[in-house]
């Protein structure tokens, strides 16, 4: 063999050696990137099963940099989506998250690190805090609601109201119907002569109007 076909096949032989390694670099960092868990962001919704004004917040224990929520819900209350927690595309045993909440008017925060269960039919949906009667948070991330068969939350179904909460809104609401009735009349009482006749006619219909709204109160107290 001569020296130009030596140097020849020397070049061809570091040629095709550099670019068997530039693929095994580049396997090597796909094959790196497919075993990453690929994670995808989620809205963040909030209920409350409690009989406890509420504010859910949601922070991932491993990464101080992904949190979000903050709703203030209500008793018995749902709230809406809040944008937005980085979420595993694909679940996977082990997954957890932090839920924070605050009980009004408690300025107290307080956590619990709690599991997140498979997602209904592996879609990775929606991140759902829960504050239950009980005190317990819980997390679920699904594409269903509460409402379908599919909800892997412990409760089925939305918040239903206490019967000591119900009793609880209906004697605030007639209270203020009852005090709406009494500033009426005290105005019919005191102050008819600052009244037009077409004014007078409008705060006496008020007047039976707001009676009758509270009979009917009355008698459908829960």
């Amino acid at each position: 063999m001569n020296l130009k076909k030596s140097l020849r096949l020397v070049f061809f032989v570091a040629g095709l050696t550099a670019l068997l390694s530039a693929c095994a670099q580049i396997q090597g960092r796909d094959a790196a990137k497919a075993s990453k868990p690929q994670s995808v962001g989620a809205g963040v919704r909030s209920i409350n099963y409690g009989g406890k004004e509420v504010v859910l917040m949601v922070r991932d224990p491993k990464n101080t940099n992904n949190g979000s929520g903050g709703d203030s819900l209500n008793p018995y209350s749902m709230g809406g989506n809040i944008c937005c927690f980085s979420i595993p595309l694909i679940w996977h045993a082990g997954l957890q998250v932090i839920v924070k909440y605050q009980f009004y008017p408690d300025e107290t925060w307080h956590e619990q690190l709690v599991d997140v269960p498979p997602y209904p039919e592996g879609i990775a949906g929606e991140l759902w805090l829960m504050m239950h009667e009980d005190g317990r948070a819980e997390a679920v991330v699904s594409n269903f609601g509460p409402t379908r068969p599919e909800w892997p939350g412990r409760v089925k179904g939305r918040p239903v109201q206490s019967d000591e909460y119900a009793l609880k809104l209906w004697t605030k609401r007639l209270e203020i119907q009852k005090g709406m009735l009494a500033a009426m009349q005290d105005g019919l009482k005191y102050d008819t002569h600052k009244l037009t006749p077409e004014e007078l006619t409008r705060l006496k219909n008020a007047i039976e109007n707001t009676k009758e709204r509270i009979r009917v109160m009355e008698e459908n107290k829960p």
